[in-house]
C-alpha cells in the first residue's frame, strides 16, 4: 500500500523515469526531516516490484522489501556498535565498502535491478563520503542508488554534483492533518496544530514526538524552565530525560527548540499562531509572560552551541540538562 502523501507528481515522474528508461542512476532527495523523503523512495520501488512481478511471485517480493530481506535491495544507515550497543555517529567507511561489493557482484534476481537507499547521507564521514563518491563516478547501468539529506549543505560538494537532486517541501497543515489522523487516530485536533508549529510542519517527527509521550516532558519542562535554581521539579525532569535513549532525547530537543522559538517570537512580536486555541499554546503564552526575552535567547544558544557534542562525543546527558537549566 503506498503512503506518499503530497508528493505524488515527484512518484509518479520517478516511476515514468523509470519505465522509460530514463531515471538517474544515482538521485539525491532533499529537504526537512520527517516529511516523507524515505517513503517515496519506498513507494517507488514498491510500484516497481509490482510492474516487474506481476505474476505469483509479486507478493513474494513485497514481503521480501518490506521485511527488508530482498536480495537486490539494500538499505545503508547507522548500524549499532556491536562493544558498547550504541548506534555509531556514522555511516562508515566499512559500510560503504560492503556496498560496493553488493554493486559489483552478479545480479541476485535476474531482470530485476538493484536499488540503494542510503538514509540518511547526513550521516556519511569523510571517509565514507569520499568511498562513495567512487561508486557514484563509475554507475553500474543495472544499480540505482538514492541518498536522502535533511540538510544538504552538509555533504560535500561533489556528492552533490553527481547526483540528480530533488527537492521535497514541507507539506501544508490540511496534508499534515491527514497524515497524523491516518496514522494515529486518537489524537487530538489541538495537539495536531501543536506538533504543526513545534515541528516546522514534519509529519514523521510529531508522530515520534506523540509515541514518545514527549508533550507530557514538554509540559513538565515548561513548569520548571524559568526557574533558574535546582529544585525537586528540575531534578525530577532531569531524572526522566537522563534516561532516554539518543533518538528519544533528539525528539525532545527537536520540540524543545521550536516552543522556545515560539516564545521568543510571541515575545518580539506577538505572532498569530494556529495553535492560539489550544491547552499547549495557553501554557506557552504563560511561560513567555515569566522568562524574559534573554533567558530564551541564551537557552537556545546553550543547545547551538552544546547539542550536537552531547551526541557526537556521547556526553553526560544530566550534566547537559543542568547546564541548560541554569544556563
Amino acid at each position: 500500500m503506498l503512503k506518499t502523501i503530497g508528493h505524488e507528481k515527484n512518484l509518479d515522474n520517478l516511476f515514468n523515469r523509470y519505465i522509460s528508461n530514463n531515471l538517474a542512476n544515482s538521485i539525491l532527495i532533499y529537504g526537512p526531516k520527517g516529511i516523507g523523503k524515505k517513503l517515496l523512495i519506498y513507494d517507488l520501488i514498491y510500484k516497481i516490484i509490482s510492474n516487474n512481478f506481476n505474476d505469483n511471485n509479486l507478493d513474494h517480493h513485497l514481503n521480501l522489501f518490506n521485511n527488508n530481506n530482498h536480495p537486490n535491495i539494500k538499505l545503508v544507515k547507522k548500524e549499532i556498535d556491536t562493544k558498547t550497543k550504541k548506534i555509531k555517529s556514522n555511516i562508515t567507511i566499512d559500510q560503504i565498502r560492503n556496498l560496493k561489493i553488493f554493486v559489483n557482484e552478479t545480479q541476485n534476481i535476474r531482470n530485476f535491478n538493484k536499488f540503494i537507499i542510503i538514509d540518511s547521507a547526513d550521516d556519511l564521514n569523510q571517509s565514507s563520503s569520499n568511498s562513495l563518491l567512487k561508486t557514484l563516478e563509475e554507475p553500474k547501468l543495472n544499480t540505482f542508488i538514492f541518498l536522502i539529506s535533511h540538510q544538504i549543505s552538509s555533504l560535500l560538494p561533489t556528492l552533490r554534483s553527481r547526483c540528480q537532486k530533488i527537492k521535497l517541501n514541507t507539506l501544508p497543515y490540511e496534508l499534515f492533518y491527514k497524515i497524523l489522523k491516518s496514522e494515529i487516530i486518537e489524537i487530538k485536533d489541538e495537539e495536531i496544530k501543536f506538533f504543526f508549529e513545534t515541528t516546522l510542519g514534519s509529519p514523521g517527527d510529531a508522530i515520534s514526538l506523540y509515541d514518545n509521550n514527549i508533550l507530557e516532558t514538554l509540559d513538565l519542562t515548561l513548569n520548571v524552565i524559568s526557574n533558574n535554581n535546582v529544585n525537586s521539579n528540575n531534578t525530577n525532569l532531569i531524572e526522566t530525560l537522563s534516561k532516554y535513549d539518543n533518538d528519544t532525547f533528539k525528539n525532545y530537543l527537536s520540540i524543545l527548540k521550536s516552543t522556545l522559538i515560539l516564545i521568543f517570537k510571541i515575545k518580539k512580536n506577538g505572532i498569530d499562531f494556529h495553535i492560539n486555541n489550544s491547552n499547549k499554546f495557553e501554557k506557552i503564552l504563560e511561560l513567555s509572560k515569566n522568562i524574559n526575552e534573554k533567558k530564551v535567547f541564551n537557552r537556545l544558544e546553550f543547545l547551538s552551541k552544546n547539542e550536537k557534542d552531547l551526541f557526537k562525543l556521547n556526553l553526560d546527558k544530566k550534566m547537559f540538562l543542568l547546564n541548560f537549566i541554569t544556563y
